[in-house]
């Protein structure tokens, strides 16, 4: 293809009329649809950093009780480990419900009150 049918085929285009119409909230749309699925990277991003920050926080006091009460740590531990599926049961639905108001619930009503 040489220039002066590319040139032909490039103006027939510009004089044409498309077949198709964008409906008038198109730009709207596709914008909500950017900062959704931004503000999801956001929320779980954030999430996770504040879930981060309570285990380290968890792990220092843990460790400055230890070498403050000996005791005290290893009868919490001893504790934890003899009642496991309730501690790790509670643990999972406190992780649910902390994740569910982080996260889930922001999603939701971002959708809800877009559409």
């Amino acid at each position: 293809m040489n220039k002066e049918e590319l040139d032909q085929m490039i103006e027939k285009s510009f004089r044409t009329e498309l077949d198709f119409r964008l409906p008038l909230d198109f730009a709207q749309k596709v914008t909500s649809q950017v900062v959704r699925r931004e503000q999801w990277k956001t929320d779980l991003r954030e999430y996770l950093s504040l879930v981060g920050v309570l285990l380290s926080l968890l792990a220092i006091v843990s460790g400055f009780y230890y070498f403050v009460d000996k005791e005290f740590v290893l009868k919490a531990f001893a504790f934890i480990s003899g009642n496991i599926i309730s501690v790790i049961s509670i643990v999972f639905i406190l992780n649910f419900i902390f994740f569910a108001d982080k996260v889930l619930l922001r999603l939701l009503f971002s959708r809800w009150s877009k559409t």
